[in-house]
Parts: C-alpha cells; sequence; structure tokens
C-alpha cells in the first residue's frame, strides 16, 4: 500500500486510527526537526512489526522512513527524565 497522497498528522490519526502508520517522504518542518508537516503512508498494520514488514519490498530503496503509532500513548516515556540534572 502506497498512497502519493500527502497527509498531515491529525489526517493520518483520522484514516488510520489506532494502528501503526510507516511514513515516507517526510515534508519538516523548518522549527521541528524531529516533527513533520506531513508525509505520505508506505503501510499499515495492527503492531509495529506488522506494519514494517508490510513496507520491507519498499524500504530497502528508501532512505528515510518512520513508524508511529497513531493511538494514545501508553507507558513508560523511555528516555523521558524531567528532573535529571547533569
Amino acid at each position: 500500500m502506497i498512497t502519493n497522497e500527502r497527509l498531515s498528522w491529525k489526517q493520518i490519526r483520522e484514516h488510520y486510527p489506532r494502528q501503526w502508520v510507516v511514513l515516507i517522504d517526510h515534508e519538516r518542518l523548518s522549527h521541528d526537526l524531529a516533527g513533520f508537516k506531513t508525509a505520505r503512508v508506505l503501510a499499515i498494520g495492527d503492531s509495529r512489526a506488522e506494519a514494517t514488514e508490510r513496507a520491507r519490498p519498499e524500504l530497502d530503496s528508501i532512505r528515510e522512513w518512520g513508524c508511529h503509532f497513531t493511538g494514545p500513548l501508553r507507558g513508560p516515556l523511555f528516555g523521558y527524565r524531567p528532573w535529571f540534572i547533569p
């Protein structure tokens, strides 16, 4: 499943609720390199492994991609230490 339609994160969440999505061709935000304005959906799945496996044939030729969950996040956020002072 490759879509040529560029979608915002809000649109992706509306189209694919509570799914793992493999995104490619990110249009980056100028002020936030971790975020993106729009992207194209390469594959979806009920788990990260399923979505990645569905995208696997195309991933060899794609340099930048990401797998994201469109539902609410649960559990600990690893690496998040609000009170850490080096």
